[in-house]
């Protein structure tokens, strides 16, 4: 899987309306290639609704024969109400903290779940791979 940005909504819904989103996206970090893509929402695995994608969302996509979407996950938005509207908060209670996402202070976005830990002070992000203090 490889994580690619949202860079514009093309619609919901598909042919006699299916249960797709079109999208336009590049992978994460770079402005080309734009892929066109059609994912079905079975596809996603933590997604609520295929509605609730949106532009500068990040999704880690497995694209198979160029445009073929076979797994996808949403991991990032740039709000942390679209990030919770698109996959809630299903995260466990851990010593009486519940944490649904982070933001990190280099990609500026909402990242779904915990920074994987490097040290007792320190944190990578799980999208740009940057460190931070936590």
């Amino acid at each position: 899987m490889a994580l690619y940005r949202v860079t514009e909504v093309l619609n919901y819904g598909g042919f006699f309306a299916g249960d797709t989103v079109s999208l336009i996206a590049v992978p994460f970090g770079h402005t080309e290639p734009k892929l066109d893509l059609v994912i079905d929402e079975y596809v996603f695995d933590n997604l609520k609704d295929r509605h609730r994608i949106v532009a500068g969302m990040v999704l880690d996509l497995t694209v198979e024969q160029g445009q073929k979407v076979t797994a996808a996950r949403v991991m990032a938005a740039t709000t942390r109400e679209a990030l919770r509207a698109a996959v809630g908060c299903d995260a466990p209670v851990h010593n009486g903290y519940r944490i649904c996402a982070y933001r990190c202070p280099h990609c500026h976005l909402w990242v779904r779940g915990e920074p994987e830990r490097v040290s007792d002070t320190e944190c990578r992000c799980r999208v740009c791979g940057e460190m931070f203090t936590a």
